[in-house]
């Protein structure tokens, strides 16, 4: 039997792209935005400064610009995306999108919705540990990082999977892309200075 190059690992790698690329260019955009400042008037934290026990919910950090720029930005993507597909004929290999159970332009808003609700619970925990926002414990340092980079990336696979018929091996290297370019994005905004090596509290 002849193996189906549909499932090969170089459509595998293709398909897992085409899904995380949404996420991948609303994150871009978003530092584009931290970087430049536009949009402030919605850099309003999401816990309005509330605090719990003493503490902040979530901080400075988590703001209604970053949900609005994520959701909007992969809604418009998956849109765009929707409407490559039925105008080339090289995408038949991509049909993964072609399965949603909902509209394209609203399969990408709850993508980019879910990857920032994903994050909360994280810095949540953060908050209530005395952790500054964009800093990390002096102890398990690295695992912290890991998970601050999985949070929102698993958020994010749980919509897709919920929303498309995607093959498990599909999301699984989606997974595995995602953590991977967030952690380049990441490395990126310490690079341009939109986030600080040693945050102030």
């Amino acid at each position: 039997m002849k193996p189906d190059p549909a499932n090969g690992p170089g459509r595998t790698l293709l398909r897992a792209t085409w899904l995380v690329l949404p996420v991948v260019l609303g994150g871009l955009g978003h530092v584009a935005v931290l970087k430049t400042n536009v949009l402030s008037s919605l850099a309003v934290p999401i816990d309005n400064g509330a605090r719990w026990r003493g503490r902040p919910v979530f901080g400075a950090n988590k703001t209604w610009r970053g949900v609005v720029l994520m959701t909007g930005l992969t809604a418009l993507t998956s849109g765009t995306q929707a409407a490559l597909l039925r105008r080339r004929r090289w995408a038949s290999g991509l049909d993964v999108l072609q399965s949603a159970r909902v509209n394209a332009w609203l399969a990408g808003a709850l993508s980019g919705l879910t990857y920032c609700l994903a994050e909360l619970p994280n810095s949540f925990v953060k908050r209530q540990l005395g952790i500054a926002p964009g800093a990390r414990a002096t102890r398990a340092s690295r695992i912290q990082y890991v998970v601050d980079q999985a949070d929102s990336v698993a958020g994010c696979l749980v919509a897709l999977r919920l929303l498309y018929r995607a093959a498990a091996r599909d999301l699984l290297t989606a997974f595995a892309l995602g953590i991977t370019i967030h952690i380049g994005i990441d490395q990126l905004m310490h690079g341009i200075g939109v986030k600080s090596r040693t945050p102030k509290a």
